[in-house]
């Protein structure tokens, strides 16, 4: 693609920063843009948005037919004063919290709110946690460990089994419909409104008031709680707005249709008060990017036109896939779109060109594509790209406020981070805080960097996967997961989705591919496609496809840390219960590796399995 079409100009902050190299081979890296003040209550952000426009949605909930309900700035927080009002009356505080096991909801948002804004801490589970399986090991195990006073759960029904796995003698139990379990329903809290109270406890809210508590995703044993205070989400929105595009909400108020769920960082942190910030209007998508729900999100996408699209790499596979067939979407899409955005993985090159090919379409200029890099514990921010690159794969440099530590290990430069939206610590665990936090404060995520270009850099980092998830092949050659991984699915467009990578202690890589949705429909019903345990894809069209794409990949990657010698295509499905594919639809490597050992042990066996492709024979 030409690099002389230009892009839609961002009026946004270009990189500036101050480096600083230590005598242990370690860089300090600050953004020089100052974080300044910030609010001490996050609250303050959906009070401002009710006085200035108190008739302006705050949510939209899209749905298949009949009107789009709209829960209002001004009925926000009239709800949530109300709510706020009974948390208060009944003892509910720093000590005794409110713990919300559905997903995203009117009811789950005024919840939120009102506790939020007056010191009583919220836990965010994930639904799976109650949802998936029958030992709901996790759902206890974040119960005892948090000890809430009151448990929400949109619908009695759809929860019950997990709720009477649960001793609730002591725990206050909240629906909106279904079974109540003897408990509460919301309307119960919308009473009267004690305003001063309210108001006495609003403004008894500081920075270090415990705000929310979210759980890790962890890739083995229990999730990790991470607290989070008011001051990490305050500081979190500041640096947004600070390296964000100005906003104008009177004359071009922000649109944003979203499905990412509110016990996770980005989409509970960054995106669910970044819209109240900004006195824009959320959209409650309805769709996923999954086969079976990403025609709902085409659907509200032509009735949205969002003024930024944000969501995970997989769901651009499905969007380019209609983008190039449905003209009415591509105007829809385009027409209002300042910003594309993706995070929790890396785009491809081939992906992030062909969105570029369809915005020159339908706008006649390149759409900016801005990402970051963060975590749970620093609240979704830590470094971003806020400028227009020509690749993708970067994360950007650190936002105003963090200061981040680069130092070697082993082979790679491993990043680590403190600043004002960084945890200080995991909930109720100084055993894992003392294993995650070096001597200088710095939380150690466990991720790998590498400069653009070592000599400039104000050009940004790019992630180089985890520390820990590189290995070693028999020969003591390192393997790169991160940047292979990435390499591998540009290989295999448009067959593979994703690749989990093989080869600890073994004399060559090893991949297994997940195909694309499009792929897996096309294949799945025919004759003989798969093998008798439904472990794999054996359609031979299908395997000749993927051994020539190797083989052309392995002609330019000679070397034993790149070239692939042995790969087979998985067909079962992956696993939410497992742990093999979060909620946001990120494949988690370890996860599979360790609960499909044997197909691994079966990918690199001595003897010829069928579907197993051994590039050694064909090079």
């Amino acid at each position: 693609m030409s690099t002389n079409i230009q892009f839609r100009p961002l009026n946004r902050p270009t990189p500036d920063i101050s480096v600083a190299q230590n005598d242990d081979g370690s860089w300090i890296v600050n953004s020089n843009i100052s974080l300044g003040e910030y609010l001490t209550n996050i609250g303050g952000y959906y009070r401002r948005a009710a006085e200035q426009f108190p008739d302006r949605p705050y949510l939209v909930k899209c749905q298949p037919e009949g009107d789009w309900p709209e829960l209002t700035y001004k009925r926000l927080i009239e709800q949530a004063d109300q709510v706020s009002s009974y948390l208060l009356a009944n003892g509910y505080g720093p000590e005794k919290s409110v713990m919300i096991l559905s997903g995203n909801s009117f009811s789950h948002a005024i919840l939120k709110v009102a506790a939020l804004q007056v010191g009583v801490p919220i836990t965010a589970c994930s639904p799976s946690y109650s949802l998936m399986g029958s030992d709901y090991a996790r759902l206890q195990y974040a119960v005892e460990l948090t000890e809430p006073g009151m448990i929400f759960a949109e619908d009695g029904d759809d929860f019950s089994d997990a709720l009477n796995s649960l001793d609730l003698s002591n725990i206050e139990l909240v629906t909106v419909t279904g079974a109540s379990h003897g408990g509460k329903r919301v309307a119960d809290m919308l009473g009267s409104t004690d305003s001063q109270a309210v108001e006495d406890a609003y403004n008894a809210v500081v920075g270090e008031t415990l705000a929310m508590i979210l759980f890790t995703s962890g890739s083995t044993g229990m999730p990790k709680a991470v607290p989070n205070t008011q001051k990490m989400l305050c500081a979190a929105q500041k640096t947004l707005e600070l390296i964000g595009e100005p906003v104008d909400p009177e004359n071009d108020p922000t649109r944003v249709l979203d499905w990412l769920p509110w016990h996770h960082t980005y989409g509970g942190t960054v995106n669910f008060f970044g819209i109240a910030r900004s006195c824009g209007t959320l959209y409650m998508d309805d769709g996923k990017p999954v086969p079976a729900l990403f025609g709902r999100t085409i659907a509200n996408l032509k009735i949205v036109s969002p003024t930024r699209f944000s969501t995970v790499p997989a769901a651009y596979s499905f969007l380019a896939d209609q983008l190039e067939e449905d003209e009415e979407l591509g105007r829809a899409f385009f027409k209002n779109l300042k910003l594309c955005q993706y995070g929790g993985a890396a785009l491809s090159q081939e992906m992030f060109e062909r969105m570029q090919k369809l915005a020159i379409k339908y706008t006649g200029m390149r759409i900016p594509f801005g990402t970051g890099w963060g975590a749970t514990e620093t609240t979704g921010t830590g470094t971003a790209v806020h400028w227009n690159a020509e690749k993708v794969g970067l994360i950007g440099l650190p936002t105003p406020g963090i200061t981040v530590k680069i130092l070697p290990v082993g082979e790679k430069l491993e990043i680590r981070l403190k600043g004002p939206n960084v945890h200080g610590g995991y909930y109720k665990r100084p055993d894992l805080t003392a294993q995650f936090f070096d001597e200088e404060g710095f939380y150690c995520i466990g991720d790998a960097v590498k400069w653009v270009d070592p000599d400039r850099p104000d050009a940004g980092m790019i992630f180089d996967g985890r520390v820990a998830e590189d290995f070693k092949l028999s020969n003591g050659t390192w393997v790169s997961t991160g940047s292979l991984r990435l390499s591998l699915i540009d290989a295999l467009d448009p067959l593979a989705r994703d690749v989990v990578i093989a080869g600890h202690d073994r004399e060559e890589i090893g991949i297994m591919i997940l195909l694309t949705e499009s792929m897996q429909r096309q294949y799945s019903g025919q004759e003989g496609a798969l093998s008798a345990d439904g472990e794999k894809f054996m359609a031979p069209k299908l395997i000749e496809a993927v051994q020539e794409k190797l083989s052309r990949y392995n002609q330019n990657n000679s070397s034993p840390s790149r070239r692939v010698g042995r790969a087979l295509i998985m067909a079962a499905p992956l696993s939410v219960d497992k742990n093999e594919i979060t909620d946001k639809q990120y494949i988690n490597q370890g996860a599979v590796l360790s609960n499909r050992a044997e197909l691994v042990t079966r990918l690199f066996a001595d003897a010829q399995e069928v579907g197993v492709i051994n590039l050694n024979n064909n090079n």
